[in-house]
């Protein structure tokens, strides 16, 4: 296949001056950048592994390194009721719905996942999707007219300003938690316009909450809906795990919350909660959910688990949060003070896409995953660590990553000062059973 350089029949240079409609992704600046870390060695994208991503990960080079960098929040990826669950889907009902909701893809376990969500959040009803990602797009895709509008967090998820901006209506951004540039816009609508705000519980690049108690007041002032989307708060945040809605006592003024299953849940889909009459529109109108085939059964049947462990065994959150307590204290009392939050997202920053790299090489080196967050998910200049707990971790596991990860962001910074003399690191590379903590 031609990647449009080559002449030929339909080749760009074959109409003269035509331009070339691949050009952003031929030359794509952010590729180029990728292209470039891999080449230094410092590339922190697409690392593989070798087992599943639990608190002792098994890495693609073969080394063992203590998992910072995973959204397996409960711990449940790796969990043998989990894993049994999913066998007993696929050995039931295949491995593929071989077609779409509406026409032959929906299973009993769907059902089932659906109804439960839905009782587990005190809403009417729940839509399944194949993503967290096609959960806002069928939801926001779906919203609003014309002459509406869809006012969207700067930082919010990606997915949410996809699906805003797939909408019929206008979008427009506020500042990130910012509830006086919200007020500010909502005060300058029409009036008769319909007004949707959509916003993270938990930012995911961060670990910030969105201040929701006085985002619903200025929703209900002005008659907005509320769009939430709790993919990195369900499991983890509030008394049930219900996520940030719950946490901070919003949960029944929210119009819909929207949740993904690759965290706590340990699996692959996405959900709508919200009322009857919303979930039937999305289920007759939202392209995600009426030209996508059906989640497949082994994902909605781990999911279905998962569901029912973070139900039934509220002691994980406990541990998941005590984890993440630890994690700032030490970070912290180390001289690595993470950006405030809560939750279990934890950002260390860096600052220059540079450091980010540097320090992520070091950590990875040095026995720890972590991520590496540099624009365009975070602003320029702006680059974090971005290390993520889970119940499984113990508190060994813990204080060594963050000695690690405050060593590294140290070491990163001093290189990349322009006065800094070379300095001779001796980086440890310890495996388990040597200097890593062992796993309980």
């Amino acid at each position: 296949m031609s990647d449009g350089r080559t002449a030929g029949p339909s080749s760009p240079s074959a109409v003269g001056r035509r331009r070339d409609p691949f050009a952003p992704l031929l030359d794509n600046p952010l590729a180029a950048r990728l292209r470039e870390h891999d080449r230094l060695g410092a590339g922190t994208h697409a690392v593989p592994t070798g087992g599943a991503p639990e608190a002792i990960t098994v890495y693609g080079d073969g080394r063992k390194r203590v998992n910072l960098g995973s959204n397996n929040y409960l711990g449940l990826a790796g969990d043998p009721r989990v894993i049994e669950a999913a066998v007993d889907a696929l050995r039931q009902y295949g491995s593929s719905t071989a077609g779409s909701r509406v026409l032959n893809g929906t299973t009993r376990l769907h059902l089932t996942l659906e109804v439960e969500l839905a009782d587990h959040y005190g809403t009417e009803a729940a839509v399944l999707t194949s993503s967290g990602v096609n959960a806002n797009l069928a939801l926001l895709s779906t919203a609003c007219g014309p002459d509406d509008v869809l006012l969207v967090d700067a930082h919010a998820h990606a997915s949410v300003h996809a699906g805003a901006g797939a909408s019929r209506g206008t979008v427009v951004r506020f500042r990130h938690n910012s509830v006086e540039s919200l007020a500010q816009r909502l005060e300058r609508l029409d009036p008769q316009a319909g007004a949707v705000v959509a916003v993270d519980g938990v930012y995911s690049m961060t670990g910030e909450l969105a201040p929701l108690a006085e985002i619903a007041e200025l929703c209900d002032r002005f008659g907005a809906r509320l769009v939430v989307d709790e993919a990195h708060g369900l499991g983890v945040l509030g008394a049930q795990g219900r996520g940030a809605v719950e946490r901070t006592g919003v949960l029944d003024r929210v119009d819909a919350v929207t949740v993904a299953f690759s965290k706590s849940l340990a699996s692959v889909g996405g959900a709508v909660l919200t009322s009857r009459a919303v979930a039937e529109g999305i289920r007759a109108s939202a392209v995600p959910y009426v030209f996508s085939a059906a989640n497949d059964p082994a994902s909605v049947g781990a999911a279905l688990a998962a569901l029912r462990l973070l139900r039934s065994e509220p002691e994980r959150r406990e541990r998941l949060r005590g984890n993440g307590e630890l994690l700032r204290a030490e970070l912290a009392a180390a001289g690595a003070e993470p950006v405030p939050g809560r939750g279990a997202v934890i950002a260390v920053p860096t600052g220059d896409e540079e450091v980010t790299a540097d320090a992520w090489r070091r950590a990875y080196d040095a026995g720890v995953y972590v991520n590496a967050v540099a624009y365009p998910a975070v602003p320029r200049g702006k680059g974090v660590l971005r290390l993520s707990v889970m119940a499984t971790h113990t508190a060994e596991h813990l204080r060594y990553a963050a000695e690690v990860v405050v060593d590294a962001v140290r070491a990163a910074t001093e290189a990349a000062e322009p006065t800094a003399q070379p300095e001779v690191v001796d980086v440890p590379t310890p495996r388990v059973g040597e200097t890593l903590p062992a796993v309980a």
